[in-house]
């Protein structure tokens, strides 16, 4: 399944390209994600919790940045994980690129994922729904941890990580944003 998505950071495009390098750092900017820990390899021990009602599903898994050039402000990052209590599996292959755009950065985020289990079952226009929600809780995020002057913000440790995503507002919002595109276009 491909997922694109892009949102605008009122900061810097070396700042914005700097952090979403830094997993450790930009995790907790995601609501739900966590870093365990750096591994040997580069790579990083991570988990994702969504609560969708009583059901709570959390994933661990591994995230790496697999290539990156900094003159042109791209990268691709690749996260795996399993179900902790299931059988389900994630393997994505996330593509950014950051530009310079109105005094700010503009996101580019390509994501190309396979999924099994549960989380499949809903479907791939519900899981862009919920992709492009998480992408857009992640960039206000962002810009309220960049907000910081450039010294503290890029040398301070990064936040707690946020309480896992509660399926049950994002679903609402969800249905909301399906039912506005609906009337939308039944008006054109």
């Amino acid at each position: 399944m491909q997922i694109a998505n892009e949102f605008d950071v009122q900061a810097s495009p070396d700042r914005v390209y700097a952090l979403m390098l830094d997993p450790a750092r930009v995790a907790p900017c995601i609501p739900g994600a966590e870093v365990l820990g750096e591994r040997e390899d580069g790579g990083y021990d991570a988990q994702v919790t969504v609560k969708l009602g009583p059901v709570k599903l959390a994933y661990k898994g591994v995230v790496s940045i697999t290539e990156h050039d900094d003159d042109a402000r791209t990268a691709a990052m690749r996260a795996r994980g399993a179900e902790a209590r299931g059988q389900g599996n994630v393997d994505a292959t996330m593509r950014m690129a950051v530009a310079a755009r109105d005094g700010g950065s503009h996101v580019q985020v390509s994501t190309d994922m396979q999924v099994t289990g549960r989380v499949a079952q809903m479907g791939q226009g519900i899981m862009q729904d919920v992709a492009g929600r998480m992408i857009g809780d992640m960039a206000r995020n962002m810009e309220a941890m960049l907000a910081a002057p450039v010294g503290e913000a890029d040398e301070a440790p990064p936040p707690a990580a946020p309480a896992p995503i509660k399926g049950g507002s994002l679903a609402v919002a969800v249905l909301w944003q399906r039912l506005r595109r609906l009337f939308t276009r039944s008006r054109s």
